[in-house]
């Protein structure tokens, strides 16, 4: 999913990350409820309207003896660092419905500290080294993004929710740029699968 193109650079159609407009700037876009989010640790930087979004939402019916369910996923930025804790703050949203038990909505991807998965995010370690920044997890998995020397991503991470067997329950994925139609960002997503045993909502890496 991709506020751009979700094209390589050598893919026919592709577009620079750095600038593509799908054209609805001027389109009004309805987020999942409760987003655009602030992040805890950003003070007081306001995020603005969301523009170009891509999304899918997935009707599930849980197994009887399913518990929980997970997916694996990463998040790319040609906002990061530039724009960390502006209004130009670009999101990937993993909405579940119904809420989460103590849930004021249905985001159930975040980082440790609450910041939804965004420019503001704690997870981003792809990256070339830039001021304090060490960059853990290298620049490799920026091969192939058109992100190689500017912006940023994660390692592939995993969110985990519980579910209640049998129950209908919808999950929406969703990506948008936020504050203007340029800088793009992008999710991967894989690998989704029910669990047995029990499961909280969370995002680990590894």
């Amino acid at each position: 999913l991709s506020s751009g193109s979700a094209r390589q650079p050598t893919d026919p159609g592709y577009h620079n990350v750095s600038g593509y407009d799908k054209g609805t700037f001027n389109i009004p876009i309805q987020p999942p409820f409760g987003f655009p989010k602030e992040s805890p640790l950003c003070g007081f930087a306001s995020s603005g309207e969301p523009h170009d979004a891509a999304g899918i939402e997935l009707t599930l019916r849980a197994p009887q003896n399913a518990h929980g369910f997970s997916f694996d996923f990463n998040f790319y930025s040609y906002e990061w660092p530039s724009f960390v804790c502006t209004t130009y703050n670009d999101f990937f949203v993993a909405n579940l419905e119904p809420f989460p038990a103590m849930q004021l909505d249905g985001n159930i991807s975040f980082d440790s500290q609450g910041n939804p998965v965004s420019v503001n995010n704690g997870f981003f370690d792809v990256c070339q080294v830039k001021g304090c920044n060490t960059c853990p997890g290298g620049t490799g998995e920026l091969a192939g993004t058109g992100m190689g020397t500017t912006g940023g991503g994660t390692v592939w991470l995993t969110t985990t929710a519980p579910v209640v067997p049998g129950e209908i329950m919808q999950i929406e994925f969703m990506v948008f740029d936020v504050s203007d139609q340029i800088l793009d960002s992008l999710t991967i997503l894989d690998n989704f699968q029910w669990s047995i045993d029990p499961s909280s909502v969370g995002t680990h890496s590894g």
